[in-house]
């Protein structure tokens, strides 16, 4: 009787263990992007590392399915987005957006697993862009990535890099040119130069070369909320919006600009450059202490952010 009773109290014990001792949190699921190179020839894949890195203090957890039953189990928790550099979208080659299907009769027939992150720990999800994309030769691409940690909820989180490639010919015909082998660039500096004179000469399609719109729309206040809760169509439409209201013509207008300090965080990829800029007034001129930061796109820097201080006028 008293080894039945055990039995009875063990069994209790397994059955009220938790199948899952985390927290569902996809806001504290964090997702970068890795490349090993930047140039690829044609005859190879090219990988994208999709990473999730868990940034609570608790275990967590998402969901990501599997091929089955014949489908597919491409493009569903994670969606990488891939443009030329003049914007426009790759071709897809997924099967169920080229047959143009209802996702959500798709991931009924797929096998759904739980994937666990401890506290800090990275999931790393290798994706060749190749077999989701028609791309061309000789072409810059960008790449971003969605990532759906519950399909089924529709919650998105997206990347918080964007990457660049290029697809070359085979190596075998891939003659090396010299002058591609020389690099090119210029300093974060030397962009701020270009950036503020354009500015300063009204010339907006110089300007806005120099601007990251996505990131550099973090630091005005009355547009980053709606960006972010908007969807990709309106997205586009509050960039053309926020695009209009920095280009438009200001009552302090630009009047001079000189820069002061930069420094570069190499392992980073960002740099800040410090600049006292002088506008337009009335009675006096403004005169600011900018702090830009610029991230580096390719051999470019592009400004992200900016931070000004006021400082004692000058009169007129």
């Amino acid at each position: 009787m008293k080894k039945m009773k055990a039995n009875f109290i063990a069994l209790a014990l397994i059955i009220s263990i938790p199948v899952f001792s985390g927290v569902y949190e996809p806001d504290k699921l964090q997702v970068h992007l890795r490349m090993d190179k930047k140039t690829f020839y044609s005859d190879e894949a090219v990988i994208l590392q999709v990473c999730v890195k868990n940034i609570s203090e608790k275990k967590n957890y998402f969901q990501v399915y599997d091929a089955s039953a014949g489908e597919s189990a491409l493009y569903i928790t994670f969606q990488p987005l891939v443009f030329d550099m003049s914007g426009r979208e790759a071709e897809t080659r997924v099967p169920y957006k080229v047959e143009n299907r209802d996702i959500s009769g798709l991931i009924k027939v797929l096998e759904k697993r739980m994937v666990e992150l401890a506290p800090g720990e990275i999931f790393i999800h290798a994706i060749d862009v190749r077999e989701l994309f028609n791309l061309k030769l000789k072409t810059g691409y960008r790449v971003q990535s969605l990532f759906y940690p519950d399909f089924a909820e529709n919650t998105v989180i997206k990347s918080d890099n964007e990457l660049t490639f290029t697809i070359t010919e085979t190596k075998r015909y891939n003659k090396p040119s010299e002058v591609d082998a020389i690099e090119r660039s210029i300093s974060p500096q030397e962009v701020m130069l270009l950036t503020l004179n354009a500015e300063k000469d009204r010339d907006w399609d110089n300007w806005i070369k120099y601007i990251n719109i996505e990131k550099y729309i973090n630091a005005f206040p009355e547009f980053v909320q709606k960006y972010y809760r908007a969807n990709y169509e309106e997205k586009s439409k509050i960039e053309k919006d926020f695009i209009k209201f920095v280009t438009r013509e200001r009552d302090d207008y630009l009047l001079d600009y000189k820069i002061v300090k930069e420094a570069i965080e190499k392992n980073r990829n960002i740099a800040y450059v410090d600049v006292i800029v002088d506008r337009f007034g009335i009675r006096q001129t403004y005169r600011y202490r900018c702090r830009y930061t610029l991230e580096q796109y390719k051999n470019l820097w592009l400004v992200t952010d900016e931070e000004a201080t006021v400082m004692k006028g000058v009169k007129r």
